[in-house]
């Protein structure tokens, strides 16, 4: 809030000094009390400077991410807020974040499901890894890094559910070139997470199953076809299942 017009306009008084919150993740405990264009204030009775820092040692300073970094999910914490020209102080419990692409797997296998050929998988750091090697930050499609850094999830079940790659067979082709593009919505309805997609692949009764994918790409296939095709595709790529363990439960 250095800026002397944004601070104005928030209806900050010149001894006021803090931070504006672009954002907030709407999966955390926070999202209930804090709003985007809060200007937080201090934080554990700490004020926070209009350029992000605090006090640190004598004669320094150090950005206010430091004061959070001491905390652990589960302590609580003092936040005071300017909003609308007023001041509020709220108590919250800090949790961890939760990214729309996780950091790790927790040491569980990839899941994944299969139909026509179509391999449908969801996001996550060692996943971009393994498919752009360790350079995945620069070498990834640039919509993927964008949710990678800047994406949250709007439910605490949400995924980023891609096409992975398409093993080739009669009924899909046209479709082969397909790899790591982001499903959008299966017959008009908004894709949430990859146990949702298998859920309503096997059980749909539509006469296609009609994706939507990111770049504004489609993939339709006749469902009874789709289905029937896909054993024969597991059988000649030697996959035993056409779901991971986890889709099953």
């Amino acid at each position: 809030m250095e800026n002397p017009d944004l601070r104005k306009a928030m209806g900050m008084k010149p001894e006021q000094k803090g931070v504006r919150i672009r954002r907030v993740d709407p999966t955390a405990p926070e999202s209930g009390v804090l709003k985007s264009s809060d200007i937080v204030l201090s934080f554990d009775g700490v004020d926070i400077a209009n350029d992000g820092t605090v006090p640190f040692r004598h004669g320094e300073r150090i950005g206010f991410s430091y004061l959070v970094s001491q905390k652990y999910a589960g302590d609580s914490s003092a936040i005071k807020v300017l909003r609308s020209s007023a001041i509020l102080n709220f108590n919250i419990k800090l949790t961890s974040h939760r990214r729309l692409i996780p950091a790790h797997n927790k040491g569980r296998p990839p899941s994944y499901y299969i139909i026509a050929g179509f391999v449908f998988t969801t996001v996550s750091v060692p996943y971009l890894r393994s498919e752009y090697g360790k350079d995945y930050e620069y070498e990834a499609p640039v919509k993927l890094l964008d949710k990678l850094l800047h994406s949250m999830p709007q439910s605490p079940d949400e995924q980023l559910v891609v096409v992975s790659q398409v093993l080739v067979s009669d009924i899909n082709i046209g479709y082969e070139d397909i790899v790591n593009t982001q499903v959008l919505a299966l017959n008009g309805k908004p894709m949430k997470n990859l146990r949702r997609l298998a859920e309503m692949v096997e059980n749909c009764d539509d006469e296609f199953l009609k994706f939507d994918l990111e770049y504004e790409q489609i993939v339709v296939l006749r469902t009874k076809t789709a289905k029937a095709a896909t054993p024969d595709i597991l059988a000649t790529h030697c996959i035993p299942s056409a779901m991971s363990v986890d889709l099953k439960a």
